[in-house]
């Protein structure tokens, strides 16, 4: 073989490893890794609560709520800087007056996900008490959360294990309006194990007494693949502080929440700022649950019903 020829073939050869190396090394096409990055996203309908509010109940759009009695409790919209993580807007809890142990009100919402993967919460809060302090109180006030892995809607039957305490003390409660409150965020890895799981959060009041714990929620988020053809509703900005407004004008169809199939009536247990008379301690005595509607919900409706509430030790 002749030096020429044998030089050409060094060179074809050459060119190929080289040819080969540049495909190894080339980054992925723009498109698959912009597909890939779509499928990430916050699953949590108004986790920052600037989507609105149920004028009857307090509690934000795309959330429901619940409570075992037994204490004046309420949930309300709050506007008071010092106590909004980001935005206009938190989701106060409130708990008082308790008449026995163990008083529990919150908040819960049901997510789409896809079976083995992973996913981060991210819960933005503080809980503040008329003692101020985890001493005084002796721990009286707590935020916890759970996940139903099923997708269930009954706060009632997760296990009592399954809950998990948020580690923030308490700090006093003020009407000042140069008040510093530190906001603490907590965050997990959360596998999903269905198609669904629901995301329960709510405050704890331990003890019984006439002290009062107000929970502060915002920016809550759950970040992690998105099932296919998820498209998270958008909720409109609602006129908090205004009259009452149609749900229709205030969100979108897959963001409205009503009554569950408990027809509960939360506006019964509204807390108020001074202390409650004997009627709102009676009103006060039953378990309630408002949950979010299917779009084709026409309407709310509220009634009452009694759940007996196991005691967490």
């Amino acid at each position: 073989m002749s030096d020429s020829k044998t030089n050409s073939l060094r060179l074809a050869i050459v060119g190929t490893i080289a040819v080969i190396l540049l495909l190894i090394y080339l980054p992925a096409p723009a498109y698959s890794q912009q597909g890939e990055a779509s499928r990430i996203q916050d699953l949590i309908v108004n986790g920052g609560f600037e989507g609105g509010f149920q004028e009857e109940y307090g509690i934000g759009y795309g959330w429901g709520g619940f409570s075992n009695g037994n204490a004046v409790v309420g949930w309300s919209f709050d506007d008071w800087s010092p106590v909004v993580a980001d935005g206009s807007y938190s989701q106060q809890i409130q708990i008082k007056d308790a008449l026995d142990q163990n008083r529990y009100a919150g908040i819960y919402q049901t997510v789409s996900v896809v079976p083995g993967e992973q996913y981060k919460l991210s819960v933005t809060g503080l809980i503040r008490s008329e003692e101020g302090s985890i001493t005084l109180s002796d721990y009286g006030y707590r935020l916890q959360y759970a996940i139903d892995y099923n997708g269930g809607a009954s706060w009632e039957l997760v296990a009592a294990d399954a809950w998990r305490e948020f580690p923030w003390d308490e700090q006093p409660l003020s009407e000042a309006s140069d008040q510093n409150y530190q906001f603490k965020t907590f965050e997990t890895t959360i596998t999903a194990e269905s198609d669904q799981l629901t995301i329960f959060i709510r405050g704890w009041k331990k003890w019984i007494n006439n002290g009062t714990g107000i929970f502060n929620l915002d920016s809550i988020s759950f970040v992690g693949p998105a099932p296919t053809g998820f498209q998270a509703p958008v909720a409109q900005v609602a006129a908090v502080g205004g009259g009452p407004a149609p749900v229709d004008e205030l969100v979108d169809d897959g963001v409205r929440a009503q009554v569950s199939e408990h027809d509960a009536d939360l506006s019964a247990q509204e807390a108020e700022s001074e202390t409650g008379d004997a009627d709102n301690d009676n009103e006060a005595t039953e378990s309630e649950t408002v949950a979010p509607v299917e779009e084709d919900a026409a309407e709310m409706e509220a009634g009452e019903t009694e759940v007996e509430a196991t005691d967490e030790p």
